[in-house]
């Protein structure tokens, strides 16, 4: 009797040891789940830089000459004086930690005469242009006279490139979510201004935005 007794309190105490050993596993596979998590971002980080194309590689430059193309083909068709893309990014950052929200001009063509804006649209402050932001937000290419604009920061800044005209289209990410950049047309005669024909904008502009985007993320950037 007491023999069997104790074999029953030794199999008890094996179960007790492999539901104990069970736990551990659980825990360490758990903790190698969390571990993971925590540092998706970072391996996602590190992925991104080894995807990076250096500037010099065909690619690089085979992706940007396109987008430089399609900026010429879209200016000619639409008569246009100015054909740019803008981009955001970050540029540092405030005493409170937060980034500094800028864009800048990444691709421009201009019509023959015409003088080139890269110099004075590089690193923006985003927070200057509300204007033009709320224009984007409303993902229309849609005619617009820079005079019909109320007295801003964005409405100088046209004036000052000679902008009677223009015509904005968010450029989006891969998702289609978020808003990495913009297309601007700008028209900075009368003469050609009276050429636009606005049923044609509409549709060009949407399409040549999605051109561009489609290069853009190929990588190139």
């Amino acid at each position: 009797m007491t023999t069997e007794t104790i074999e029953i309190v030794d199999n008890s105490f094996n179960n007790i040891d492999i539901l104990g050993s069970w736990v551990e596993v659980g825990m360490v596979i758990g903790a190698t789940i969390v571990g993971f998590i925590i540092l998706l971002p970072t391996v996602r980080h590190f992925l991104k830089l080894n995807k990076t194309i250096h500037p010099c590689s065909t690619k690089f430059r085979g992706v940007h000459s396109r987008v430089h193309e399609f900026l010429t083909e879209l200016r000619v068709k639409l008569h246009a004086d100015r054909a740019v893309i803008l981009q955001f990014h970050n540029g540092g950052s405030f005493l409170d930690g937060s980034s500094m929200k800028k864009f800048s001009s990444t691709h421009e063509s201009c019509s023959v005469g015409v003088s080139g804006t890269a110099s004075v649209r590089a690193g923006l402050l985003a927070s200057n242009y509300i204007d033009m932001l709320e224009h984007l937000s409303l993902n229309t290419p849609d005619i617009h006279a820079t005079s019909s604009i109320s007295d801003c920061q964005f409405r100088r800044h046209l004036e000052s490139n000679h902008t009677l005209v223009y015509s904005m289209m968010p450029i989006k990410d891969v998702r289609g979510v978020s808003v990495m950049g913009c297309l601007l047309i700008e028209w900075c005669n009368w003469d050609r201004a009276d050429l636009i024909d606005e049923d044609k904008v509409s549709v060009i502009i949407p399409e040549y935005t999605r051109h561009i985007s489609g290069q853009l993320h190929t990588g190139g950037t």
